[in-house]
């Protein structure tokens, strides 16, 4: 690695520490919301993102959770209702059921897919996304993958449960939380993909274009927007001696 690259790495690396704990809180705990509402609308996981056992988890724990809130509340204030139980978390079971059949059709999918000791698949793959959002659109324009991820498919969960909110079933809330955890986890992902990115392009500038704008003095406008931070020797040669500094030992250092 070129010494340049630690220098924009100490100088030029920005970070804004709310926004990368806001954006590392939601990507963190975003593994069960986003399995609750992608295993319903994707398929084709791969073997080490989806696991069965963890849909089965999920299933069992949000299938013991009204009950265990009825009873508390029964033992706390007495009596219940029945019909009303069922008035409320009717769509709750319904949608757990029909969560644990995609589920099971997961697992299947997984077996016949090829083996990934093959290299003939990526291990961690989020699936495939429903053709219907790909194929959706809003006065003839249709979206990006980025688009999809972000705001397409949580905006499906986010409308219904809302629907469902107001309706006073309480799975809409439910929806609701994990919608926005969706969002937030792939917004997250993809911004991390960008400054990935970025920060590779930005690197390369650096290693281009710091010699010459130490040796030479340029300006930004001559360097790509680069700027050297720092003082610099009077001595032309002493210079060209301190820009060997900047790059690997095997590397010769030619200023324009």
């Amino acid at each position: 690695m070129k010494r340049s690259t630690h220098y924009f790495k100490t100088m030029y690396r920005r970070r804004n520490v709310i926004k990368e704990a806001l954006l590392a809180f939601f990507l963190g705990l975003s593994s069960w919301p986003r399995m609750l509402l992608e295993v319903p609308i994707r398929r084709n996981f791969g073997e080490r993102y989806f696991k069965f056992s963890t849909a089965v988890i999920i299933t069992v724990i949000l299938a013991l959770t009204p009950i265990s809130w009825i009873e508390g509340t029964r033992r706390f204030y007495g009596g219940s209702n029945g019909s009303a139980f069922l008035g409320s978390y009717l769509t709750w079971y319904a949608y757990l059921a029909y969560f644990f059949y995609c589920a099971l059709q997961r697992r299947e999918e997984i077996k016949r897919l090829p083996g990934v000791f093959d290299f003939a698949r990526f291990s961690l793959s989020t699936g495939l996304i429903n053709r219907f959002f790909y194929e959706f659109e809003i006065n003839g324009r249709r979206f990006s993958v980025r688009t999809i991820e972000t705001v397409l498919e949580p905006s499906l969960f986010f409308i219904a449960g809302m629907v469902l909110w107001f309706s006073t079933q309480p799975i809409g809330f439910v929806l609701l939380i994990c919608s926005i955890f969706y969002s937030f986890s792939y917004i997250a992902a993809y911004t991390e993909g960008d400054n990935f990115l970025m920060d590779k392009i930005d690197e390369r500038i650096c290693n281009e274009e710091l010699v010459n704008a130490f040796i030479n003095d340029t300006s930004p406008e001559e360097s790509r927007g680069f700027n050297f931070y720092g003082r610099r020797p009077a001595d032309p040669d002493a210079r060209r001696q301190m820009a060997n500094l900047f790059v690997a030992d095997d590397e010769i250092v030619e200023a324009m």
